[in-house]
């Protein structure tokens, strides 16, 4: 999903892509981005979201608020200014800065910092794609888009165990694509181990959906 605080940098006219069964990214005019989940509109200093009404929409609207919530003492994430839950929509600071291609030493320890930083307020990501990572002229970076997020309520339990662990991969994954070097022995272990895990789970389901279109 596209990020939507800096994007306006970045991309302009209309787009459209693909996810395994619908468009997900409709259209983008200006400083507006919609899909078909949700409407962004990015203003000079706030950032406007609206969860359409779509599968899990009213969770995923949930979600980032009381993400942004946990956030309020963590360094370059967006800040809520306000909600309206019965219109799940959400007011965020927008942060400076545009979505890059490549991430500096310095940009992976920022971002290092930035996660740790979440972690310790109880948000987890599941994913940590480049374009939710935004890097201004001062070389500032910022982290964005936390709908999709795990909630620690208790540490002992196994979902927030599992999502910790998900996030921490997802930067040793972007520090091996970018500066390799920085990467302990340890880390570059976890990865490889990680990796081939993933690896397996893809090729099990492509078998399981192979056999049930099959047995149709």
């Amino acid at each position: 999903m596209l990020s939507g605080q800096g994007c306006a940098d970045n991309v302009s006219g209309s787009m459209v892509g693909h996810s395994n069964e619908e468009a997900v990214i409709k259209e983008v005019i200006g400083n507006i981005y919609e899909t078909n989940k949700m409407l962004l509109e990015i203003g000079d200093e706030v950032v406007t979201k609206l969860f359409k009404p779509s599968s899990g929409y009213k969770s995923r609207y949930r979600q980032e608020k009381e993400a942004l919530l946990r956030m309020e003492q963590v360094d370059n994430v967006p800040r809520l200014i306000k909600s309206e839950d019965q219109k799940t929509t959400l007011f965020m600071s927008r942060l400076p800065g545009r979505s890059v291609t490549e991430l500096s030493e310095t940009n992976l320890s920022d971002l290092t910092n930035i996660v740790t930083q979440m972690l310790a307020a109880g948000v987890a990501r599941h994913s940590m794609p480049v374009r939710d990572i935004l890097v201004d002229e001062q070389g500032l970076l910022s982290l964005v888009d936390f709908e999709r997020s795990t909630l620690r309520y208790q540490t002992w339990r196994p979902d927030w165990i599992i999502a910790k662990k998900v996030t921490q991969y997802h930067l040793s994954r972007l520090i091996s694509q970018h500066q390799p070097q920085l990467l302990s022995s340890q880390q570059q272990r976890q990865l490889d181990n990680t990796n081939k895990v993933r690896a397996f789970l893809r090729i099990f389901k492509r078998m399981r959906t192979s056999y049930r279109q099959s047995r149709k």
